[in-house]
């Protein structure tokens, strides 16, 4: 090789395969320390802690009831259930209120419009008083959304208003729980002193573009914002949180000021997260596959603009996170194209053997992205054409940060107004 061709091929190697190897080896160093529950040995106490299961849920009556079954049907010797219909156009309220009835021992609330007030929410259901009858369920229905609050925010707080937990678990309404989760996810907790602790769920795949999209998105955004240092605590400015299961004591959710506190923002998890890691709270984010499963966003327009609120929320509006990971993709990963065009046309073993490796190492660390999510790493087959689309999507995300504009449950987001406050802290809200 002459010395131009001898420059661009130590290039491509650092850049391919090079850099590669080093992505499985921090990828696979961060797994590890996310990886506690699944070594845990933890056992909840003789007299484990109250814990108030929170479920929001908006037009999802065909799957409410089964995340609710899956809810109730907790081994967890003591917890409570409190669904909030947040202004559901469809039967979810109804559904709801069935299996509430289905699942307390005292009848819905007559008279009063079918329910009594209580801080702008209806109340459809009284517990037992008894912790030994069926666990405890309160409906909660919500009409109206306050200025200046989105509607997860919004009735995640109402709920917890009436939580009587020492811990509060969010389950998001397209959330399977496995039976032990409650318990693992508390037993960890209370060992350890964990003040709060959101897992990474299976992800839940069935049409093509699920299946080739969504591990290599949430692999993409745990990895664009270090989700494995939310459990260093020495860094206190990095915390990553998945609202779909995030359990939380009671008093470190009162002391940041609860869902109040960032009532306006777009990944209120993350905030969250961040609220409490930045006042001292040990918050930890941990992989829990085997404890929950969850279906995301079914098409790719949904993917669009759901990934482009998440990586644009996490990124507080800010854009270097995604062309960070733009400039990644293209040049750790689309160059073995060109490169292995030069290998096959100039016939020579270095460059074979250098894109051979690149290719390899790319399948190997992205298969068990695939396997880490619940997967099958098969579909890594796939990347030559998932990754332009991701790109696309991070693209997406660049230009909704720069305008500042999410549209996200048929409501208009200004980022710019939001950002100040996540960055300034909890004091400032308005």
């Amino acid at each position: 090789m002459h010395l131009a061709e001898r420059i661009c091929f130590w290039t491509y190697v650092a850049l391919g395969p090079l850099a590669w190897t080093s992505c499985a080896y921090f990828l696979t160093i961060g797994r590890e320390r996310m990886n506690k529950l699944l070594k845990s040995r933890s056992v909840l106490p003789e007299n484990a802690p109250l814990v108030s299961i929170l479920v929001p849920a908006k037009d999802e009556g065909s799957r409410i009831a089964d995340c609710i079954g899956r809810v109730l049907g907790q081994d967890y010797p003591s917890f409570e259930v409190i669904a909030i219909n947040d202004r559901s156009t469809d039967d979810t309220g109804e559904v709801l209120d069935q299996v509430a009835a289905a699942n307390s021992s005292p009848p819905p609330l007559k008279g009063g419009g079918g329910g009594r007030d209580l801080g702008g929410l209806v109340a459809r259901q009284v517990p037992p008083d008894s912790r030994t009858t069926k666990p405890r369920i309160r409906v909660f229905h919500i009409d109206l959304l306050p200025p200046g609050w989105l509607g997860k925010c919004h009735a995640l707080d109402a709920g917890a208003r009436h939580a009587k937990g020492e811990w509060l678990l969010f389950v998001d309404s397209d959330v399977v729980l496995q039976p032990n989760a409650l318990s693992q996810l508390a037993a960890l907790s209370i060992d350890r002193s964990y003040d709060a602790l959101s897992i990474l769920t299976t992800i839940e795949t069935h049409n093509l573009a699920e299946k080739a999209m969504l591990p290599l998105l949430a692999a993409t955004w745990s990895s664009t914002f270090a989700a494995d240092q939310t459990n260093e605590d020495s860094q206190t400015d990095v915390a990553l949180a998945n609202g779909q299961v995030f359990l939380v004591r009671k008093s470190a959710y009162d002391a940041v000021g609860g869902h109040a506190a960032v009532r306006d923002r777009i990944v209120e998890d993350v905030e969250l997260a961040r609220l409490l890691k930045k006042q001292g709270f040990k918050m930890r984010f941990l992989s829990g596959a085997h404890l929950a499963r969850t279906r995301m966003h079914e098409t790719l327009g949904h993917m669009f603009n759901a990934w482009a609120r998440i990586f644009a929320g996490t990124a507080r509006g800010r854009i270097w996170p995604m062309v960070r990971t733009v400039l990644f993709l293209v040049c750790c990963g689309l160059t073995l194209l060109p490169a292995a065009a030069w290998a096959v046309a100039g016939g020579n073993v270095y460059w074979q053997v250098a894109v051979a490796a690149h290719a390899v190492y790319i399948a190997v660390t992205m298969g068990l992205i695939w396997r880490w999510s619940g997967n099958n790493p098969l579909y890594v087959l796939l990347l030559p054409i998932s990754v332009f689309i991701e790109l696309a999507i991070l693209i997406f995300s660049i230009r909704k940060a720069i305008s500042g504009k999410i549209d996200w449950r048929g409501m208009s987001i200004d980022l710019r107004q939001t950002s100040r406050f996540s960055a300034a802290g909890p004091s400032e809200v308005r």
